[in-house]
């Protein structure tokens, strides 16, 4: 009786052309898009970013979740609660700082999450989600409705992020590295759970 085998999944070559061609149309947007429209294609970016991850979570390991969005929240509150009002805060002690704090509500969210099972798994992370957002939503301190304001931009040193034509091209590098890091890891599962068959 021969062994189940899994294979790493290859895009046709039509989609690897249709990702090249989509690759190369983002690169060259902020020479013909105005900037009201490039600035809604890097928001685009970021929240494909977003996507990519709950795709690594649904998609390749089958945990379906409905609290995602709370961790992306919280490190955009804790990036605003760190930087200060009347300069930008270095974008090296601000992006672990904002990613420590989410990975650090995931830690203790987790932990009670991960002891349930299939639908409950889901309306458990539902719940955590709604708390969260009913804690900033309903609180003045901390925004309210109207959320919190950054004034600057984190600052990177010799990457100028105030520049709006850098900034797209930095959050596009930003969208490519997630993705190869997204294609590892589901990459690294696959491999795993070929393993586990042998």
């Amino acid at each position: 009786m021969s062994m189940p085998q899994i294979h790493l999944e290859t895009l046709p070559r039509s989609i690897q052309l249709l990702m090249v061609l989509g690759f190369l149309a983002l690169a060259a947007f902020p020479f013909v898009g105005s900037d009201f429209y490039t600035a809604m294609v890097v928001r685009m970016m970021i929240l494909a970013i977003l996507a990519m991850s709950l795709d690594l979570l649904q998609g390749v390991t089958g945990l379906v979740s409905l609290g995602h969005a709370a961790y992306f929240g919280l490190a955009g509150y804790v990036l605003a609660f760190i930087t200060p009002q009347n300069e930008a805060i270095s974008l090296y002690t601000s992006l672990p700082l904002a990613v420590g704090g989410s990975a650090l509500a995931a830690l203790v969210i987790g932990f009670l999450v991960v002891r349930t099972h299939g639908i409950y798994f889901i309306m458990v992370t539902m719940a955590f989600a709604q708390m969260i957002f009913f804690i900033f939503f309903d609180n003045k301190a901390l925004g309210g409705s109207d959320g919190l304001f950054l004034n600057f931009r984190p600052d990177a040193g010799v990457i100028d992020l105030e520049n709006k034509r850098v900034f797209y091209y930095f959050t596009l590098a930003c969208l490519v590295a997630v993705y190869v890091f997204c294609v590892a890891c589901s990459g690294a599962h696959l491999a795993v759970r070929c393993r586990a068959f042998e």
